[in-house]
């Protein structure tokens, strides 16, 4: 089993031994002491004492869906024009494959239509192409701890405004 992960706070990212939830605007976020008391009452949400901490059951966050998990390929609209040429198939009869219009179908080779992830799949099968790629952990970049970005770097926060 890992040893406890330590605490960072969103607004600073500086190490903190509580967490005390905030609301900014329309947005819960993890702070410090410090910088929930910089942020006044009316932004508190919730103060858990260690106490509560430990009755509470804590949930495993749900995984990813795969469909998050996925970046389409750059190239995509020739890739996906050239596998259907080289069935002999048109427009038309890819999109009655793929239960679709022709008219997206000829947005998407052309680049004009930002394909999605289930489209994506659906490509894949349909024409034998890959056209996803996994996406990088977004938090080994900008995740939490020292010398991390934090929404303190990101958003300037003024006394007494709202």
């Amino acid at each position: 089993m890992r040893g406890k992960q330590p605490l960072y706070c969103d607004i600073c990212g500086s190490p903190a031994e509580s967490l005390r939830k905030v609301r900014i605007e329309d947005m819960e976020v993890s702070a410090c002491p410090r910088c929930a008391s910089k942020l006044g009452s009316r932004a508190l949400v919730a103060e858990t004492t260690k106490a509560q901490k430990e009755e509470k059951h804590v949930q495993k966050p749900k995984p990813r869906s795969k469909m998050e998990s996925f970046d389409i390929v750059e190239g995509y609209a020739e890739k996906i024009r050239k596998a259907r040429e080289e069935r002999g198939w048109s427009e038309a009869v890819l999109a009655q494959r793929l239960r679709v219009s022709a008219d997206l179908i000829r947005k998407i080779e052309s680049g004009r239509y930002k394909l999605t992830v289930g489209l994506a799949k659906s490509l894949e099968e349909v024409l034998k192409i890959k056209l996803l790629v996994p996406t990088e952990d977004i938090e080994e970049e900008y995740g939490k701890g020292p010398g991390k970005i934090t929404l303190g770097d990101v958003v300037n926060i003024r006394k007494g405004e709202e």
